[in-house]
């Protein structure tokens, strides 16, 4: 099998989800792991190279090193995780071969469209709001179909390192920016679900909603509006914790209540769904994503985007506790079984990348 190089960033997200499957999964001396594009440029004698989570810190592209990476390598993939289903880095699509995101737009036209502030919904709410970023950025746009056609859709943050635990993930970091990526397999957890998660909920809490507004105006805003919706009612719990406390209350919710941010997915979801909570969430059908946990009223129970019906179906699943447990423990199997698959999926994935 040929050996395939990865030059990624190095951050919490990148080793402790991103890369998470190559870690997992990579064997020994299956993947040259780097963070340096002089290393890639200079050293490197393998034809195949992944781009992963670049262009993002700082966020701009630059295409004068896609060029000389075109140049040299056989084969140029580019993994973009960013958490929703805008891409902000399209221009990368000339210069690739394939282009693996974690979420993808169901209507694929709407990549050829500006959206403003990235993301469908932060266009939405410029659109009906009129909110306004101080400093709005023009994204590139798909230009034709060809370069709609190197779009895959890979995993999310659905697959990676469970629960979250500040300290032990920091210092999985540190160890390698010094170490090489590979550093951080030996700090992923080894606490392992429970097999009824639902049942062992106990169900003090009734909706955890630990949110805060974060990110430009446009991207907040979905926030601003449902923190203005729960204000005063005493069945949200608000305010901030600590990772260690956060963890703790999840598993005591009947509802965890999960905004978009940055993009649509959040690692809230799946750590709602890992404690036997329902899931609620604004709804996801724009998207196509994998684990895929967001089946309305199957899996999760989506409200609008305006939150004019949050409270409304939060008082029914409230008051109903049978399906609301029945839809918790729906979207536990579902992630459970999906999970079960990801190294058939991610060897698809790379088989596909080493047949170009």
């Amino acid at each position: 099998m040929n050996k395939i190089s990865v030059f990624t960033l190095v951050d919490r997200i990148a080793c402790f989800y991103s890369l998470y499957p190559f870690l997992l999964f990579g064997g020994k001396g299956r993947f040259d792991f780097t963070a340096s594009a002089r290393w890639c440029l200079t050293e490197d004698t393998n034809d195949v190279l992944i781009m992963m989570r670049q262009f993002i810190k700082p966020d701009v592209v630059d295409t004068g090193l896609l060029q000389k990476l075109r140049a040299k390598y056989k084969t140029l993939v580019y993994f973009h995780d960013d958490a929703g289903g805008g891409i902000p880095r399209l221009e990368v699509l000339p210069y690739i071969d394939l282009f693996y995101t974690k979420a993808l737009f169901r209507d694929r036209t709407l990549y050829k469209k500006p959206l403003y502030g990235k993301e469908l919904y932060s266009d939405y709410y410029h659109s009906k709001y009129g909110v306004e970023d101080p400093a709005p950025k023009q994204r590139a746009v798909a230009e034709d179909e060809s370069q709609l056609a190197k779009l895959r859709l890979s995993w999310n943050i659905g697959a990676g390192d469970y629960p979250r635990e500040k300290l032990r993930q920091r210092a999985g970091v540190a160890c390698a920016r010094v170490f090489g990526p590979r550093a951080a397999r030996f700090f992923y957890t080894q606490k392992q679900m429970p097999a009824d998660p639902v049942s062992l909920n106990s169900g003090e809490i009734d909706v955890h909603a630990r949110i805060l507004a974060t990110g430009q105006p446009s991207i907040a805003y979905q926030r601003v509006l449902i923190m203005e919706r729960i204000a005063g009612d005493p069945r949200f719990l608000l305010g901030g914790a600590s990772q260690k406390r956060y963890n703790r209350e999840l598993s005591r919710s009947k509802i965890v209540l999960s905004p978009f941010g940055w993009g649509e997915l959040c690692l809230r979801d799946f750590e709602a769904v890992r404690a036997g909570s329902l899931l609620l969430k604004p709804h996801m059908e724009h998207l196509e994503t994998w684990p895929d946990i967001f089946r309305p009223h199957e899996t999760y129970v989506p409200f609008s985007w305006d939150a004019d019906d949050l409270l409304e179906k939060t008082s029914a699943y409230l008051a109903d506790g049978c399906l609301r447990r029945n839809l918790a423990r729906a979207a536990l199997d579902a992630y459970r079984s999906q999970l079960a698959g990801l190294e058939e999926r991610f060897e698809s994935i790379i088989k596909e990348i080493i047949s170009l």
